[in-house]
């Protein structure tokens, strides 16, 4: 017996499966540049902003399509790493630029002599 070439299969066909979501690259980039410029010295000012914004972008790109991509936490991890790390160096920075120009007193600015 023989079938002809647009015959029925004798077994039920099934649809395929849907892609299962995938991380969004630039949620882990953002998380993972702004740990790395946690931990790096004088680069966090450089780094740590770069790893904010690309953890917005991310945020921005997984509204747009929450179905098709994860990594919600790990973009809002960036960006708050990046924000708080930026600032916390910020602070230091200023701290130790008063202390050295003796705005801040002359007995801090002994310590820089």
């Amino acid at each position: 017996m023989t079938y002809p070439y647009n015959a029925p299969s004798p077994y039920p066909q099934y649809g395929q499966y849907p892609m299962p979501p995938r991380y969004n690259g630039m949620a882990i980039a953002s998380m993972v540049v702004s740990l790395v410029g946690m931990i790096s010295c004088y680069g966090a000012l450089i780094i740590c902003p770069v790893g904010a914004i690309l953890g917005h972008v991310a945020q921005n790109q997984i509204k747009k399509s929450p179905q098709q991509s994860l990594g919600g936490g790990m973009a809002l991890t960036g960006i708050l790493v990046g924000w708080i790390v930026f600032g916390i160096w910020l602070l230091l920075l200023t701290f130790v630029i008063l202390a050295a120009t003796g705005v801040l007193g002359p007995d801090l600015q002994r310590g820089f002599d």
